[in-house]
């Protein structure tokens, strides 16, 4: 794999052994693609970008972006979480310590540049980091942060009680969790960077929240996290599978209700934007109430 360069004029805030690992699975089609890239190469940190797709429109996207490693995906078949798989084991031989991935119509957000490098930069940092993850319209509206949990020991009980209190976007995960993990689970079709981070904190890895925006999530009709009844089939399954003793049914009442109340302020915000409808009806409607 030949040595990608970062960003014309980027600072290198961080020690260079700490590089970041951020794969992008794509179609080649997303007209939100260039956006997310945007928002990888304007990163004032190293970085090892691969962008993992199908083989037809491998040149086009090494031409395209010539800062990334370009690599051929498994084939619709295989998935998002598939593609995920394909990159991570094209990088297991490259510089890198730290991993994230993007989809094609997401970003990293700007804070997360800062976040990085600081955490990064800890000389015993926490091996999975997440933070604030804001939900954008098709045209990139922001809509409204989505409701998040910063305390790591209350996520398997939420979990249990149907929610998953933390987003993708942004996470960043250290490269012996990730060899732990070894793959996505692609059994799962749109819960699988659920199970991940999941089984790391079922691992007993610890986690570190920061109240800040670090990615953005983009809710359009026609995408895969629409399927309500399938990300709740499959949400359901992985909490039980890992964390069984999730404390009773009043425990997780308690818990839900700690959830609501903290997050009040960002429930409020949703119902002055989009109505008083829940984050999965949003879904289900391709960012507009149903």
């Amino acid at each position: 794999m030949s040595e990608p360069s970062n960003a014309p004029g980027s600072a290198i805030a961080v020690p260079s052994r700490q590089r970041l690992l951020i794969i992008t699975p794509t179609l080649g089609v997303s007209r939100h693609l260039e956006e997310t890239v945007r928002s990888i190469t304007s990163l004032r940190i190293p970085f090892l970008h691969l962008l993992c797709c199908p083989q037809p429109v491998v040149t086009k996207l090494q031409d395209r972006y010539p800062h990334a490693v370009v690599v051929a995906d498994a084939g619709p078949e295989a998935g998002l979480y598939g593609a995920l798989n394909i990159a991570l084991r094209a990088a297991d031989k490259e510089d890198w310590q730290w991993f994230t991935y993007i989809n094609d119509d997401d970003a990293l957000a700007l804070d997360f540049s800062d976040v990085a490098r600081d955490h990064l930069a800890q000389a015993n940092p926490e091996p999975v980091v997440y933070g604030d993850v804001r939900m954008i319209d098709e045209e990139g509206g922001m809509v409204f942060l989505l409701t998040t949990e910063p305390s790591p020991r209350y996520l398997p009980a939420l979990l249990r009680g149907g929610i998953s209190a933390l987003n993708q976007q942004g996470m960043l995960f250290r490269r012996d969790v990730v060899r732990e993990l070894v793959e996505f689970d692609i059994r799962y079709r749109i819960c699988a960077d659920l199970d991940f981070w999941a089984r790391a904190l079922a691992a007993g890895h610890r986690f570190r929240y920061y109240s800040t925006e670090m990615g953005r999530f983009r809710v359009r009709r026609g995408q895969l996290s629409g399927d309500v009844r399938l990300t709740r089939r499959e949400h359901d399954e992985i909490a039980r599978r890992l964390f069984p003793e999730a404390g009773g049914l009043l425990r997780r009442f308690l818990v839900k209700l700690r959830y609501r109340v903290r997050n009040l302020s960002r429930y409020l915000a949703r119902g002055r934007t989009v109505g008083w409808v829940s984050s999965n009806t949003i879904l289900a409607g391709g960012g507009r109430p149903t």
